[in-house]
């Protein structure tokens, strides 16, 4: 390290560390106490500037990106809080986490620090383990909090991509209310099954109809009674109507839809509520609009959850400060918590819209069975109709439809079976783990996570489909934590696939698939009985000594950065062996492919 100047000094460490996440900024105005940290990071392989001065670390913080920053308080001319008054000023560097170093030991002088915007104080004389431990700490929180915020921001463009799904659908289903007009039997019937609030109204805000989940809210009979009415003559008070009207009237002369208003709204029955309503146009079939079309889903629960979902954050944070070597562990954990109430919401989110098809399909048919037996009647009764009924009954090829219509609805209902048959399966996967082992079926398991993977498993235009070879043997009901299992089959099975599609490279289609991609599943119980052994096979390019004596490493590794993170083996060994008292082995050979073997007693 050269003189200590105003200028800055950055050292650059070829090692990589877990940690680095950029350079360390060390303000102090004592050249040994600079040389003291500088070297204690650099060595343990940070890259470090640093500054003689409050007024020369401002200017460093204009070009450089700073992760951390080390600033002692007492300094000739600019001191340390100053210091931190600056950068907590502007923007750019507001967010950069700060720890004070100085002699001051008072109380006061440590609430000055947190006041400022610090994260931690640290006192003369310091311990050089200490201070790394700290600055490794808080490197790791940041990145964490970082994390979180992107995974924010994530579920935000998931959740305004499927409200965009939700509203195009909508649209879609009224778009051709006109046609269906002689089947509003029908139209009213599925219009009740949604648990959406839903309403129509003419180009006068005059309601035209609604479905029972919004007679039931306003505390009508029957959807029926809203029919002729205002917003005047239901429970809502002048105001409240006078800005339904208006923005009835904004939408229909625009033309343009106004989609998730949130409001609060007293129902009849004196109860306060959350609700979001989109309004969209009616237009006919010439594109005019007649009239207004809303939609109100009561949130209550969804913004009692967000206020739940903030207190948990809060918790969470304060929690964040007490972390230190867990902090790997706990990443991975969420992780695979997100992933497990992702699929499980999923899978509750199919439920409902399924068991109101699957309802309703066997009603359907006895009405068509009614509607033809109608016809048929009349037909036999009037066997001689006019012109214009005979033209219509050609036009609509009434025969064709007779015979169509059935196989139409039992095509739905396979679909649906289908569908419930997914849900099952996606459920079996998420299930939570309780505080004690319960009895499992090891295939359910494996079953659900081979579905949850299929979409990587068909063919693409560079390869055919990976095939997976199940061997299942006779296989006991075993005591276990279900949904740890599952997670460490998600994490050997995903790895096979990376390892198979890794094999691929430099390979053309015709050449794969001479000698296809595969994985094979075999499970079985050990001769005595007494421990159930499963094993995963895949013929990739299979590990050479080096790769597999690191395998079950924490952090390790051999996908590309952003891939990987290096834990799910080191995971799926610690429950395989130490929550359920198991082994997980593995045998690889190079040309061959990788086989893991999963060892469970029963």
């Amino acid at each position: 390290m050269t003189a200590f100047s105003e200028n800055s000094i950055a050292f650059n460490n070829p090692v990589t560390n877990p940690f680095d996440n950029g350079i360390i900024l060390i303000v102090d105005d004592v050249p040994n106490n600079l040389k003291v940290l500088s070297d204690t990071l650099a060595q343990a392989g940070f890259e470090v500037a640093i500054a003689t001065s409050g007024e020369s670390a401002l200017q460093q913080l204009e070009h450089t990106p700073v992760s951390l920053i080390l600033l002692d308080v007492m300094m000739p001319g600019m001191n340390g809080f100053e210091t931190c008054q600056h950068i907590k000023a502007n923007l750019k560097t507001r967010n950069i986490p700060i720890i004070f170093i100085t002699a001051l030991s008072e109380s006061v002088n440590k609430v000055t620090g947190f006041e400022l915007g610090a994260i931690d104080y640290i006192t003369k004389p310091f311990q050089q383990g200490e201070v790394l431990a700290r600055v490794q700490t808080h490197l790791k929180l940041n990145q964490l909090s970082q994390s979180l915020e992107a995974k924010n921001t994530e579920l935000q463009k998931l959740t305004e991509q499927l409200e965009q799904r939700v509203t195009e659908r909508t649209q879609e289903l009224f778009a051709s209310i006109e046609t269906l007009k002689q089947t509003q039997q029908l139209m009213q019937l599925v219009f009740d099954t949604i648990p959406h609030w839903v309403g129509w109204k003419d180009i006068n805000s005059v309601f035209l109809g609604c479905n029972q989940s919004l007679a039931d809210a306003l505390n009508l009979s029957s959807p029926d009674e809203i029919v002729g009415k205002t917003d005047y003559d239901l429970h809502t008070s002048k105001e409240e109507s006078d800005s339904y009207r208006m923005c009835d009237r904004r939408i229909m002369e625009s033309g343009q839809a106004e989609l998730h208003i949130t409001e609060q709204w007293q129902g009849a029955d004196g109860q306060q509520m959350w609700l979001d309503t989109s309004k969209m146009p009616l237009r006919d079939a010439k594109g005019n609009v007649f009239g207004i079309l809303l939609v109100t889903e009561n949130i209550t629960e969804r913004q009692l959850a967000q206020e739940e979902l903030k207190q948990q954050k809060q918790n969470l944070e304060e929690a964040l400060a007490e972390l230190q070597n867990t902090q790997v562990q706990l990443v991975q954990s969420e992780k695979m918590s997100a992933l497990g109430n992702l699929v499980a919401g999923v899978a509750h989110e199919i439920n409902n819209p399924v068991g109101f098809l699957g309802g309703n399909i066997q009603p359907a048919l006895d009405y068509i069975k009614d509607i033809f037996s109608l016809i048929d009647l009349y037909q036999q009764e009037y066997s001689t109709p006019s012109k214009i009924i005979q033209d219509e009954i050609e036009a609509i090829d009434l025969d064709y439809i007779r015979e169509d219509l059935p196989k139409l609805v039992s095509s739905m209902r396979e679909g649906v079976k289908r569908i419930r048959d997914i849900s099952t399966s996606l459920r079996t996967f998420s299930r939570a783990d309780s505080d004690r082992p319960i009895a499992c079926n090891i295939h359910d398991g494996i079953d659900s996570t081979i579905l949850i993977l299929k979409h990587r498993l068909k063919p693409s235009e560079t390869r055919p489909e990976i095939k997976v070879i199940k061997e299942y043997g006779q296989m006991p009901l075993v005591e276990c934590f279900a949904g740890q299992l599952n997670q460490v089959f998600m994490n050997i099975l995903a790895n096979a696939i990376d390892a198979l599609e890794e094999s691929n490279i430099g390979r053309g289609f015709e050449e794969i698939k001479t000698n296809p991609n595969q994985i094979t599943i075999i499970t079985k119980t050990s001769e005595k009985k007494k421990k159930l052994i499963i094993t995963i096979k895949d013929n990739g390019m299979g590990m050479d000594e080096q790769i597999k004596s690191q395998i079950f490493d924490h952090l390790f590794t051999t996908k590309a950065v952003g891939k990987g993170t290096g834990l799910g083996l080191a995971i799926a060994r610690q429950i395989i062996e130490e929550t359920h008292g198991g082994k997980l082995s593995f045998d690889s050979v190079v040309g061959k492919g990788t086989e893991f073997i999963i060892e469970i007693p029963v």
